[in-house]
């Protein structure tokens, strides 16, 4: 046996023993007595990818194509490599070619609708797919939950339920069908199907993430705060400056009348992303709810220091300055200003905002703008918590 075999042997007893940094120490000094042997290059590309070194590995794969450019297997290794580093028309191009060499290799069919798919290319993209399910029954259910993700990507929910639930029926514990299912049941509003069917995807995986902040976001839905409450904690312990559900919780405890829980949320979120406007909008409206308004003001105008053009937060401070009863606090001039700022913003279409105006001018002891600016607002949403405001603001006859 020549000593680059005995180095070649060495290096492939040594990946499959999972040592790869042994396995890419001997393959390397085998190629390098031996550098025509293609099986060198592409099992030390095994071994890189194992090491997460994927740049050197598809330098072994280009390598041994062009040592055996018509090997399939090879092909499709670097196809599935290139499709995770979103090279997406190279890795189309390897399975071409390696259908073409062998038409046995469905399994290409799901990493070229993936490639499509990727790039926008939704017909080539569910054409893979199906033929993936027609050509490979045992992966079926797969290429379903694929094409289900496709749908609803493409806007069609309601195909996306079907193939989820083809793909379940084949596959009653596929983790991954119970979740695309959730997603579409979510997109059609059906809050407490999706609910149900995250917790089912979670259960099936208890170290994901995913699934387990869809269902919080359904049961925000829902309106379900000590479920919301419940699913943030859980997903807290395991992370706990995750903003985004530091925000669920936090909004969640404002609903339920516990500012000071809400505070505690919102801060962390603050001080995580002090130059974030949301964390001082949010802790704003919780200071606010607890009564606090002078350190409510102080975050509304934190958050417009970081956007000063956010309409949300030119409504809300207006609205503090013009309802409040403090007269440290209390200020209608600017209040009418920042108010008329947040309806220029938003095309003077959102009614909430025009209730603030009204109220400002109000405020101002300007009963007739007010008025006027109710009625604008009754047009847009013609609730009873604006008409018992016009009333208060119509001068009387």
């Amino acid at each position: 046996m020549s000593d680059a075999q005995a180095l070649f042997e060495r290096g492939f007893t040594a990946l499959e023993a999972d040592d790869f940094v042994e396995a890419v120490e001997s393959l390397t000094r085998a190629i390098a007595l031996d550098p025509r042997v293609a099986a060198g290059y592409r099992y030390r590309a095994k071994a890189y990818l194992a090491l997460g070194d994927r740049p050197k590995a598809i330098a072994d794969l280009d390598a041994a194509l062009r040592l055996k450019p018509h090997e399939p297997q090879v092909l499709a290794e670097r196809a599935a490599e290139l499709l995770k580093q979103r090279r997406y028309a190279d890795a189309i191009a390897d399975c071409d070619t390696a259908l073409r060499l062998d038409p046995g290799r469905v399994d290409l069919f799901a990493v070229r609708g993936h490639c499509h798919a990727r790039l926008g290319e939704s017909a080539a993209a569910f054409a893979d797919y199906e033929a993936g399910i027609r050509a490979d029954p045992e992966r079926a259910a797969e290429y379903l939950v694929q094409r289900a993700l496709l749908h609803l990507d493409c806007g069609n929910p309601q195909a996306t339920l079907d193939d989820a639930d083809t793909a379940l029926r084949l596959d009653e514990d596929d983790g991954s069908a119970y979740e695309v299912r959730a997603r579409a049941y979510f997109t059609l509003r059906q809050y407490a199907s999706a609910a149900a069917d995250f917790a089912v995807a979670a259960a099936r995986d208890p170290l994901a993430t995913s699934p387990r902040i869809g269902r919080l976001y359904a049961l925000e839905q829902m309106q379900d705060w000590p479920a919301v409450i419940a699913a943030a904690d859980e997903l807290l312990a395991r992370s706990p400056t995750m903003e985004q559900v530091l925000e669920r919780r936090g909004r969640a405890y404002l609903a339920m009348g516990r500012p000071a829980d809400a505070i505690a949320d919102f801060d962390a979120i603050v001080q995580k992303r002090p130059r974030r406007m949301m964390g001082y909008f949010l802790r704003g409206t919780a200071l606010e709810a607890a009564g606090d308004e002078a350190a409510a003001v102080r975050d509304f105008l934190q958050a417009l220091e970081c956007e000063p053009a956010d309409a949300g937060t030119l409504n809300q401070l207006a609205w503090v300055w013009a309802t409040s009863q403090k007269a440290d606090v209390r200020n209608p001039v600017q209040a009418k200003e920042l108010a008329t700022r947040a309806c220029e913003l938003t095309d003077w279409l959102q009614a909430g905002f025009l209730d603030t105006l009204a109220v400002a001018c109000a405020a101002l002891g300007d009963t007739p703008a007010a008025a006027a600016w109710m009625e604008k607002a009754i047009e847009l949403d013609d609730r009873e918590e604006y008409r018992e405001r016009l009333k208060q603001f119509r001068p009387p006859a």
